[in-house]
């Protein structure tokens, strides 16, 4: 019975993918580049899974893989809590509100709300799942047929683990997550995206995938132990800080617009300056991002707290320290009298 239910999971694995890749190809007739909200509707009722339902699929995919682990998890090794639960669907739902609700059409028309965008999707969502400690409910999630024939000899490769270990390595999860910031503010590469939809598709997926390397080895979700101390994960976060200040203060203070894609569409509120929009992006950029690295420095900082109270519940007392004459014992801390 059991095999007989994970076949069909699997058909409507496959037919799910399908469904998908022939939604992403009708989309490119469909949804026209650069259209904003469409002809017709307002902020209110532009949803992008009307025009393209592949990030809605792939975030269904996702909660079915969650919490059919956890229905299939009878003795979990370590339990996943209602809070760690209630990160990760919040961080589908922030992923969710991003590509998929009218703040992916309203992108298209003002700086700062791509900026909103940006920051659910390269950083609030995926540090959300991850908190949420995905990755052994997800895998046993998947139909045993997949554990077995796709994940487990991908997970004895030796080219799988020699990439895995490239890939994850801090100096290059920082100067990606950085980089691609970097490379999508340029006016050039961004005004590109705003008015591609395949350019822009890649700019989203780029900036996820960075997102969930740079939480990786920061959230620690188990059973992935990350090889970074936890001292040195709160100076990891505090790389960032500095150049994101810089990008989002350069972009604040700037005088004229450096980005020409957001004033070819009319606007829904036409009373917000394109000058005014592109500072106020930038300020999106720069406060809102310093403190999300500055509040996970302090998440860390409690996971390490946490973590020495489960190695070492019960710390030793000070014991007393008898004088040198040999007279009654004293504190280390008393004072001399």
């Amino acid at each position: 019975m059991i095999g007989l239910v994970n076949r069909r999971w699997g058909v409507w694995a496959l037919g799910a993918v399908a469904a998908a890749t022939a939604g992403a190809a009708l989309n490119v007739g469909i949804a026209a580049a650069h259209q904003g909200i469409p002809p017709g509707q307002t902020p209110a009722t532009a949803w992008g899974f009307i025009t393209n339902p592949v990030p809605s699929l792939l975030l269904m995919g996702a909660v079915y893989l969650y919490v059919n682990g956890l229905n299939n998890w009878p003795n979990p090794t370590h339990r996943v809590n209602a809070w760690q639960k209630a990160c990760f669907f919040a961080g589908i739902l922030v992923l969710f509100a991003a590509l998929q609700s009218p703040i992916e059409p309203l992108a298209e028309h003002y700086f700062s709300v791509h900026q909103v965008q940006h920051l659910m999707v390269r950083m609030v969502g995926p540090l959300l799942i991850l908190l949420g400690a995905p990755l052994t409910p997800m895998l046993r999630g998947m139909p045993r047929w997949a554990r077995q024939n796709i994940v487990r000899p991908l997970v004895r490769s030796p080219q799988a683990r020699w990439a895995y270990v490239k890939v994850t390595n801090p100096v290059f999860t920082t100067v990606t997550f950085l980089a691609l910031l970097f490379v999508w503010q340029a006016p050039g590469p961004h005004d590109l995206a705003v008015h591609n939809d395949w350019v822009h598709e890649l700019m989203h997926g780029t900036m996820l995938t960075s997102g969930f390397l740079f939480w990786w080895i920061v959230i620690d979700p188990k059973p992935h132990r990350s090889r970074l101390h936890y001292g040195l994960r709160v100076l990891y976060l505090g790389l960032i800080v500095l150049p994101n200040t810089l990008l989002g203060a350069g972009i604040t203070f700037q005088e004229e617009l450096i980005y020409s894609a957001y004033q070819e569409l009319p606007r829904p509120w036409e009373g917000f300056s394109h000058l005014s929009d592109q500072r106020f992006g930038g300020l999106i950029l720069w406060v809102p991002g310093d403190m999300m690295s500055i509040l996970s420095a302090g998440i860390v900082m409690y996971m390490w707290y946490q973590r020495e109270m489960e190695a070492n519940p019960n710390p030793p007392m000070p014991q007393p320290v008898a004088d040198v004459d040999g007279d009654d014992a004293i504190e280390p801390d008393q004072p001399d009298r």
